[in-house]
């Protein structure tokens, strides 16, 4: 009886920790965001950028697979200058942090 019992709390423990690692991975989906504004800095040693918006200014983390590109042209986030107009698509994983996905440099459009 005793190994019973065993068992059974074994197993639902396996399946609350399952079940947590599920919702866990739900809530770190990534939901993307577009904003569009005027560069105010760029950090491509940091992998950095600080876009200015019409509201106030936005710093983002710029990840080795950002898609980042000129018109069709891809470039690197040392092609972009200071105030370029830019397309950034991003999502933010924490409160704080926002990481970009691409970067669209707007200059010759």
């Amino acid at each position: 009886m005793f190994k019973g019992k065993v068992i059974i709390f074994v197993l639902s423990a396996l399946v609350f920790t399952g079940s947590l690692a599920y919702c866990q991975e739900k809530s770190g989906s990534r939901q993307a965001i577009t904003i569009a504004g005027v560069v105010a800095k760029v950090d491509a040693v940091g992998n950095l950028i600080e876009v200015k918006l019409n509201d106030g200014q936005m710093a983002f983390s710029v990840p080795d697979d950002a898609a980042i590109t000129e018109g069709t042209k891809k470039i690197g986030l040392m092609d972009i200058e200071r105030s370029d107009p830019v397309t950034i698509q991003y999502y933010s994983p924490s409160p704080g942090k926002s990481v970009v996905i691409s970067i669209t440099d707007n200059k010759n459009s």
